[in-house]
């Protein structure tokens, strides 16, 4: 009796593993899955799991794993908020929240029509380093502009205007060349038509003289 006990034991334990495996599965397959989205970051800038997913600025998720795969991030994403779609070619980046420093996931609407753009595209992080990089080629364009306005005195402008001026007009030259080429082409076209007249009034004799031979 205790032998048969512990075989229906197991038994019930196997089933209800069983059971609960097979619950676990359904409700992976269809809650889950269907709302699991995988986006391809080259710098995931301090996002964990866990860090919130916003879509235009509403909070539909969360993180849900991150896996280094060669030279990209792959960021699963997963979208708790009920009927609520990523639509394929959404633009998804890394964007600061409140005064902590928190770091979110922010996911905009698509910016192209293109129907053969799949899933979320990722655009990079911008760090203090870019913005840093960006103000000093700023800076040595305005320095550039700024040298340039200083040695801008009414000398220099209006010797530059005078050497404008004395420049010879190239455009008498090509017009003078274009009547030229026109007056040859008419030339041309007299001597062909008289060639033309001469030509007929030749088979006009040679008809003459066969008709006089017949």
């Amino acid at each position: 009796m205790k032998k048969n006990r512990i075989i229906e034991i197991l038994i019930l334990l196997t089933l209800l593993f069983i059971g609960i495996f097979g619950a676990l599965q359904i409700y992976y397959h269809t809650v889950v899955k269907p709302n699991l989205y995988t986006i391809r970051f080259h710098d995931i800038d301090s996002i964990i799991k866990g860090s919130p997913v916003r879509f235009m600025g509403i909070i539909v998720g969360h993180v849900r794993n991150l896996q280094r795969k060669d030279d990209v991030i792959l960021c699963e994403i997963f979208v708790t908020k009920p009927n609520t779609r990523i639509p394929d070619g959404a633009v998804a980046k890394v964007e600061y929240n409140g005064l902590g420093g928190s770091k979110s996931i922010e996911i905009m609407p698509p910016k192209t029509e293109n129907s053969d753009v799949q899933g979320i595209i990722a655009t990079e992080a911008l760090r203090i380093t870019d913005m840093v990089e960006a103000f000093k080629d700023l800076r040595e364009v305005l320095v550039c502009i700024k040298q340039f306005v200083e040695g801008m005195t009414p000398e220099s402008t209006m010797g530059a205007v005078n050497s404008i001026s004395q420049m010879p007009d190239f455009t008498i030259e090509a017009n003078k060349t274009l009547d030229k080429m026109q007056k040859e082409q008419i030339e041309t076209n007299k001597k062909l038509h008289k060639f033309g007249i001469f030509q007929k009034d030749i088979e006009n004799s040679v008809d003459k003289i066969l008709k006089y031979k017949n």
